[in-house]
């Protein structure tokens, strides 16, 4: 790799951040009835958060000094119908506070409107399984377009389907908490497409009806891992192929295309076409599929490549593998030819070692990419803040900026302020 490269200056770099993980303060979404119940690490609470619902103006002075051009946040669906159709004048005028900063400081918005969280009342009604689900939440999202569309222009519906739907149903670390309900993955993973496709028809219609300035663009987030097999078994292959087919393939299908894969379904549920305006991937990491004779495990374990070093690996073990956001970016590419957007991107790492050498690494594939015609438009660092890191509590420090949570006090790690000159010139230089 050269020691120096440079992005184009209209490629936009910036961070992104959660609701839940960073607010704090809210009593009305699922996650803190989960936190409530010990289910989340350390006995720990969403209460919290990162104090950011209460220190948003200092949060967004904080962006612009890290010379952030763009942010995706997410808004808590809970803060704007706390009960069943009862909406928040509170919540939504702070928001709108917010979008305002963002966008006065030259900071452009990119709103997610389901990060994983939901309000209590939903999921007391069975969350994505009640037979309302859909309609609820295309509730949700007609409000908020109508209430912020003025301000906001940019949107991705639901954030990471398959993980969202594989850790609430088939491995029980986000509510409800329910292991090996492959019935409920796909009858959730069935409902989060619908709700895709009618939502993305719905913010156009809403934004061109309203007159709002700016182009509207509507997409999803996806999870994308590399996926290989650790070896040449048979089973290996099949359960590389299973996973890959059921963790990001009938997503892709059904959230771009709007077709429905077996064994979601057949068909086209709200007609053919295109409903993606960018692809949103979140990239992380590699796993390899060892041959397993358990077919509840898809005849394949994942697991973490034995032969690589502790220097490869992040504070929660996952292999750090730069050259993977390379490839799920070209097939993705190859296979769509729309806009990309890099919608998550980063690394627990608490002693602030290795996410300098982590960004440059990952910002190299996407000079990469765009030297050979890829659209990759966009890079959002994961995280803008240490926050909560769903079941896993407050222990993994994904923060550019590290939060101190007795204080609550925010200080900027080494590697945000290199970010932040990456950002300022686009310049990248890799130091030893």
């Amino acid at each position: 790799m050269s020691n120096n490269f440079e992005l184009p200056k209209d490629f936009l770099l910036g961070c992104a951040t959660a609701a839940t993980q960073i607010e704090g303060g809210d009593i009305n979404n699922n996650w803190y009835a989960w936190s409530l119940i010990g289910k989340v690490g350390d006995g720990e609470s969403s209460i919290t958060g990162a104090d950011h619902y209460r220190k948003y103006v200092e949060d967004i002075e904080l962006l612009s000094q890290l010379h952030q051009e763009c942010y995706r946040m997410s808004i808590e669906w809970s803060r704007i119908e706390p009960k069943q159709g009862e909406w928040s004048k509170e919540g939504v005028e702070h928001y709108r506070d917010e979008f305002r900063r963002l966008i006065q400081a030259g900071i452009k918005p990119l709103v997610t409107l389901h990060h994983f969280s939901c309000p209590q009342w939903f999921q007391e009604k069975g969350g994505w399984l009640s037979e309302n689900a859909v309609e609820d939440f295309i509730r949700f999202v007609d409000f908020s377009a109508k209430s912020f569309g003025d301000l906001v222009s940019e949107w991705c519906t639901i954030n990471e389907p398959n993980v969202f739907a594989n850790d609430s149903y088939m491995d029980g670390k986000y509510p409800p908490g329910s292991h090996g309900d492959i019935a409920a993955y796909m009858k959730v993973t069935k409902r989060l497409v619908i709700a895709h496709l009618k939502s993305y028809k719905l913010i156009h219609k809403i934004r061109k009806e309203k007159g709002f300035k700016g182009e509207t663009k509507v997409g999803f987030a996806h999870h994308l891992a590399i996926f290989e097999p650790f070896n040449s078994h048979p089973l290996a292959k099949l359960g590389r192929f299973l996973s890959d087919y059921l963790f990001h393939e009938i997503q892709m299908k059904g959230f771009v295309e709007g077709k429905l894969c077996f064994p979601l379904g057949f068909g086209y549920p709200e007609g053919e076409g295109i409903f993606c305006d960018f692809i949103g991937i979140n990239y992380y990491s590699r796993h390899l599929f060892k041959a397993s004779y358990n077919p509840g495990n898809l005849f394949a374990t994942p697991m973490v490549d034995p032969s690589i070093s502790d220097s490869e690996k992040n504070d929660l073990g996952w292999e750090i593998y730069p050259e993977g956001l390379y490839k799920v970016c070209r097939r993705t590419w190859d296979r769509y030819k729309l806009p990309i957007y890099i919608t998550e991107n980063g690394i627990p790492d608490a002693k602030d070692e290795k996410r300098e050498k982590y960004i440059v690494d990952h910002l190299y594939q996407i000079k990469r990419l765009l030297d050979e015609g890829v659209g990759v438009e966009r890079y959002y660092h994961w995280s803008f803040l240490d926050n909560l890191e769903w079941n896993d509590g407050y222990g993994p420090r994904f923060g550019l900026v590290e939060v101190d949570y007795t204080t609550m006090k925010r200080k900027p790690r080494l590697s945000a302020l290199r970010y932040a000159e990456i950002c300022r010139t686009k310049k990248i230089q890799l130091r030893g």
